[in-house]
C-alpha cells in the first residue's frame, strides 16, 4: 500500500509539472560587446519566465525573473567582451510560481570584441522667433552615437543675446528635457533651485517622482549667454547612444540689432576627448525696426526651401535665405 501511494504521488507530480510545458526554440542575436537578446518560442499557459545565464564553464547564474508572457525575447545585459555565456529559460504557469516547467535546455553565444566610436557629439540649437529684441523658446539638442566616450561637460555659449535671470525665483519651472535612448526614456522639468544676482541660476532637473536626476547652469555674460551641463555619472566611459532636448520656454531675449547669432558647443569626454562645434545659421532680423548692425546690410535676392525651390516665408519650417553677398543662411521654423 505505502508503495502504491508514492507511486500515485509520483505520477501526480509529474502531470502536474508536464501541464506546465517550457519555451522552446532558444537562440540568441543582436549579439554586442556588452549585451545580447534572448530569444525563444512563447509556451501556451505561461504566466511568466525567467532566465538565468552565466560565464560559460562557471558556477554561478545571474537571474533576469519576472518577464511577462506576452514576451518571447529579453536583453541579457553587462557583459563582458568576447567572452562565452549560456542561459536557459524557465517556465510558470501560475502566479505563485506553481506548477512550473523545470530549466530547458541551453542556448550558448560569444560577445564580439568592443571597437570605440570616435568622440563627434552633435549639439543644434532651435530658437522660436527670430525678431529683434523679443522673448522667444530655446533649445538645445544632444545626440551621441553608439559606443562613443561618454561626455562630462559641455560648455555652451553665444555671442548675443541674454537670459532674463532676474525674473526668475526659485521653484520656477522654466522648460522641459527629454532624454531617449535604446534603454532609458524619461522627460523631466526644469525647475530653477536658486539664482545668484541677475546673471547667474541653477536649473534642476525633476522628473515625474519629483526627484532630482541632474542640473545644468545658465549664466549672461558680457556678450550673450552661457550653458554648462555636466554628463552622468556611471559605470563605464562610453554610451549606448542617445538623443537628449533642453527646452526653455521664452527664457532666451534675441539681441536688439540684425544679424547672425554664433553659438559655440565646448565638449569634454570622460577620456579627456574635447570637440568644438559653431554654429552661426540662426539669423536675427530687424525688419519692423530701425536698428541694424551696419556690418551686417546686405540684399536677400531669393528664400529657398531645403530642396532649393523658391518658396515664401510661412511655407517650409526651414528655410534659406540667399544675400547678395553670397552668403546663405538657415532659419528654423517652430510651429
Amino acid at each position: 500500500m505505502k508503495n502504491l501511494f508514492i507511486l500515485i504521488f509520483l505520477l501526480n507530480s509529474t502531470l502536474i509539472k508536464s501541464q506546465c510545458l517550457n519555451a522552446d526554440s532558444l537562440f540568441t542575436n543582436t549579439i554586442t560587446h556588452e549585451n545580447a537578446i534572448a530569444n525563444w518560442t512563447s509556451a501556451a499557459s505561461a504566466h511568466h519566465y525567467i532566465i538565468h545565464y552565466r560565464v560559460l564553464g562557471t558556477q554561478n547564474w545571474s537571474n533576469l525573473a519576472n518577464i511577462d508572457s506576452t514576451m518571447n525575447s529579453r536583453l541579457i545585459p553587462l557583459l563582458q567582451p568576447l567572452t562565452s555565456y549560456e542561459w536557459e529559460i524557465l517556465t510558470f504557469c501560475d502566479s505563485v510560481n506553481q506548477p512550473n516547467s523545470g530549466w530547458s535546455y541551453t542556448d550558448t553565444f560569444t560577445t564580439i570584441q568592443f571597437t570605440p566610436t570616435p568622440f563627434a557629439p552633435s549639439i543644434i540649437t532651435i530658437i522660436g522667433n527670430t525678431n529683434c529684441n523679443q522673448n522667444t523658446s530655446f533649445s538645445i539638442i544632444a545626440s551621441q552615437q553608439q559606443d562613443e566616450p561618454d561626455i562630462s561637460t559641455t560648455i555652451f555659449t553665444s555671442d548675443r543675446g541674454h537670459f532674463e535671470i532676474n525674473t526668475l525665483n526659485s521653484g520656477d519651472n522654466v522648460g522641459n528635457a527629454s532624454y531617449s535612448s535604446s534603454f532609458l526614456n524619461f522627460n523631466t522639468d526644469l525647475v530653477v533651485d536658486f539664482t545668484m544676482g541677475s546673471n547667474y541660476a541653477k536649473i534642476n532637473l525633476i522628473d515625474s517622482t519629483s526627484s532630482t536626476v541632474g542640473f545644468f547652469v545658465i549664466e549672461n555674460l558680457s556678450s550673450g549667454i552661457k550653458v554648462t551641463s555636466y554628463g552622468p555619472i556611471d559605470a563605464n566611459n562610453y554610451t549606448n547612444g542617445y538623443i537628449s532636448q533642453i527646452n526653455f520656454t521664452d527664457l532666451f531675449v534675441n539681441p536688439n540689432y540684425e544679424g547672425d547669432i554664433v553659438f559655440t558647443a565646448d565638449i569634454s569626454s570622460e577620456l579627456g576627448d574635447n570637440v568644438m562645434e559653431i554654429d552661426s545659421s540662426i539669423y536675427i532680423s530687424c525688419t519692423n525696426t530701425n536698428i541694424e548692425n551696419s556690418n551686417t546690410k546686405r540684399e536677400l535676392i531669393k528664400i529657398t526651401d531645403i530642396l532649393g525651390r523658391e518658396t515664401k516665408e510661412g511655407e517650409s519650417n526651414i528655410l534659406f535665405y540667399i544675400y547678395s553677398n553670397g552668403t546663405i543662411k538657415k532659419k528654423i521654423i517652430l510651429k
